[in-house]
């Protein structure tokens, strides 16, 4: 099926507001991510618990807890498009724009 909104969109409404890129910042200049409950996202920044929720979608490549430069310039791309869209041929299973 199709993929759900973002992680990086917890409202779903298929765009990536100012305040949704900065959470994820949040995660990049942390150096990681993991679940947490609770939380606008289901994430807190730093280590912890991975095993209780699904990885964020911007952590794809590799997948392993961190957003890296290139997945963070991703998100970025998608909040200068004005949104994203499920796109089974997107690197990370979503194209910009809506």
């Amino acid at each position: 099926g199709e993929n759900p909104p973002h992680s990086a969109d917890p409202n779903g409404n298929w765009k990536v507001d100012l305040t949704e890129l900065l959470r994820v910042i949040q995660f990049f200049n942390v150096g990681g991510y993991h679940c947490e409950s609770g939380t606008e996202d289901g994430y807190a920044p730093g280590a912890g618990d991975t095993s209780s929720c699904s990885p964020h979608s911007s952590d794809y490549n590799p997948q392993d807890w961190v957003i890296n430069l290139s997945e963070l310039l991703r998100l970025i791309q998608f909040f200068n498009t004005g949104g994203y869209h499920p796109c089974p041929d997107g690197e990370d299973g979503y194209c910009p724009g809506l």
